[in-house]
């Protein structure tokens, strides 16, 4: 016996690859009478083989041709943004109720420390229409108390950085984060993602010509990355094909006094983009 068939052998396959103890059955069975002929196609028939491999044939066929498995659903990736309910609820709104929506909102734990202090959001302050709206992170408790972005030595050095380009009157500031966080602290992931429904609508609804954003919080809410500031302010953006300039915050650029002087290259860029848009 060759080698070919003592693996066959030990396997318990007849040279034509059909399992022994079915060969045997088949050789000893009756031939099956001729079922009437169906709509169904018969599976194609071997050619050159003997009749009870052709037997075997058909009687297996069914079991090859039919599927194995079910196909899993297909699902959606898992960081691919599902519009809800609440937010496609903000994205309609009027100015007056995207006010009121912030002014009552529960949505993060924030409201909880906002309603303890008698606190009130932020919404933001300037005029309709815009040339510039200035983005930053989080209201501090004197911003809170005047209802106003950007105040004190920060807000003075944004005042004169927007002054040395002569934009310092068409320009509306706000935050991503409309309520106070605790002891100045970055805004957290969840309190982004409740507040970032409110940021969006707002431009949508002011139509700012440039968007200046000052620091990575609500860089990432806008652009949807976790680069770096220092990584993205050389470019010009887009939100909505709004363009969006990137620099660094004002109170960061306090504590690091040498890179006012790429700041100021952001603020040429912001200018470029407001006279492009001009013309």
């Amino acid at each position: 016996m060759n080698r070919r068939a003592l693996i066959l052998d030990e396997l318990g396959l007849s040279p034509v690859w059909i399992r022994k103890d079915i060969l045997a059955e088949l050789q000893a069975a009756e031939p099956a009478p001729i079922p009437p002929a169906s709509n169904a196609a018969p599976a194609p028939r071997p050619q050159g083989f003997s009749p009870v491999v052709v037997a075997a044939h058909q009687a297996l066929a069914p079991l090859v041709s039919s599927p194995k498995f079910t196909p899993p659903p297909v699902i959606a990736p898992a960081n691919q943004p599902v519009e809800d309910e609440r937010s496609k609820h903000i994205s309609i709104m009027s100015w007056e109720e995207l006010r009121n929506a912030v002014s009552s909102c529960t949505a993060c734990a924030l409201c909880q420390s906002r309603q303890k202090n008698s606190e009130q959001p932020v919404f933001g302050t300037g005029p309709m229409q815009p040339n510039i709206m200035v983005l930053g992170e989080a209201p501090d408790s004197d911003e809170e108390a005047q209802q106003t972005p950007f105040l004190g030595e920060a807000g003075r050095l944004l005042d004169n950085m927007l002054a040395a380009i002569g934009e310092e009157q068409q320009v509306y500031k706000a935050n991503i984060i409309k309520c106070r966080t605790p002891n100045k602290r970055n805004p957290q992931a969840a309190e982004v993602l409740q507040c970032a429904p409110f940021l969006k609508r707002q431009i949508e609804l002011l139509q700012p010509k440039s968007l200046f954003v000052v620091g990575r919080f609500a860089l990432k809410t806008l652009l949807e990355t976790d680069e770096p500031v220092s990584a993205l302010r050389e470019n010009l953006h887009h939100y909505k094909q709004i363009p969006l300039i990137v620099s660094y915050n004002p109170s960061y650029l306090l504590r690091n006094l040498p890179d006012k002087s790429r700041a100021w290259h952001d603020l040429l860029r912001l200018k470029a983009s407001i006279n492009k848009h001009s013309l």
